[in-house]
């Protein structure tokens, strides 16, 4: 079975210690939303604010969740932070073709 492509439910893998997010579902929902941000999605369309993705309907923690929410934000505002290509000033290295 394919899945669902517009299926907006962050897959979870089985919690397995008390410490919180594991470092992989982290770094993977950083990478989420930063390529949220790249594609110009708002830091409104967090997935974990989808009723699916809630703890009512999850289950888990609201702790837990709270650390996936902020996971996929700081993915979000480190690309959304990120200056654009700035072309060099006139005459830099980088633009003078060696001519005088």
């Amino acid at each position: 079975m394919k899945p669902d492509p517009t299926d907006t439910a962050v897959p979870r893998p089985p919690e397995d210690s008390a410490e919180g997010l594991p470092d992989s579902e982290r770094a993977e929902l950083q990478r989420q939303g930063s390529k949220a941000a790249a594609r110009g999605d708002e830091a409104s369309s967090n997935p974990m604010h989808e009723p699916l993705n809630m703890p009512e309907a999850t289950g888990e923690s609201s702790d837990l969740w709270r650390q996936r929410e902020e996971a996929w934000q700081q993915g979000h505002d480190a690309q959304s932070s990120r200056p654009e290509a700035i072309a060099p000033p006139p005459g830099s290295p980088s633009t003078d073709d060696g001519q005088k």
